[in-house]
């Protein structure tokens, strides 16, 4: 399994996993021994999600 990293924050990280076709979005409570959460996602539930994030952007503006 490959991982690319498209983006890589303290507590943030998204990566996408090419054996599987699907991305990793890697979240983390930023302590001093984190607890790591990681969401899988097929291509659906990336264009769902994208769309969600836009709403919300739009509702921020």
């Amino acid at each position: 399994m490959a991982w690319v990293h498209f983006l890589n924050k303290d507590q943030l990280s998204v990566k996408w996993d090419d054996k599987d076709d699907a991305a990793l979005i890697e979240i983390n409570d930023g302590g001093i021994s984190p607890n790591y959460v990681t969401i899988r996602l097929n291509e659906h539930e990336i264009d769902e999600l994208i769309d969600a994030l836009q709403r919300v952007k739009q509702s921020i503006v």
